[in-house]
């Protein structure tokens, strides 16, 4: 499974960045528990954190990989990698191009790999429709916070 979105936001490009960094995930990820460095540095390729989020009662964690990081005046990439339950393998690259002072595009694109065969069943078996819910409901979640850091100049 693929999917890849594009959405222009109204901000800099340094204010949107801002909710990728390390220490802003929650933001982010309002299910998000923890987000722990396990090796390297933050906000840098080759970084590794344990990610705890509630899945019903029970706690989750998973390794996310930075496998890259980049940080230029008018682009910037986070590429992130992690396994789910021995099931998934998940990408997830987000991208920022400055189209403006007050103008940057997001691309968010991102796939998911079944590891087993049950896993791969669980894919197929899944709803496209909820999938493609949840990928805009993230892009609307990025664009709202961008918007109120914004405010917050």
């Amino acid at each position: 499974m693929k999917w890849k979105e594009e959405m222009m936001i109204k901000q800099p490009i340094e204010k949107v960045w801002q909710l990728f960094l390390d220490e802003n995930a929650k933001i982010l990820y309002p299910k998000l528990e923890d987000h722990v460095l396990v090796e390297n540095e933050n906000n840098e390729t080759g970084a590794k954190h344990a990610q705890s989020y509630m899945e019903g009662k029970q706690l989750q964690t998973y390794i996310v990989e930075t496998k890259l990081f980049e940080d230029t005046p008018n682009k910037k990439v986070r590429h992130t990698r992690f396994e789910m339950n021995g099931l998934f393998e998940v990408n997830y690259v987000f991208t920022l191009d400055k189209k403006g002072e007050d103008l940057t595009l997001f691309t968010y694109e991102g796939t998911q790999k079944g590891l087993t065969v049950t896993g791969k069943a669980m894919l197929i078996a899944g709803s496209k429709k909820r999938r493609n819910e949840t990928v805009i409901d993230f892009m609307q979640r990025v664009e709202t916070k961008a918007e109120k850091l914004g405010k917050n100049k």
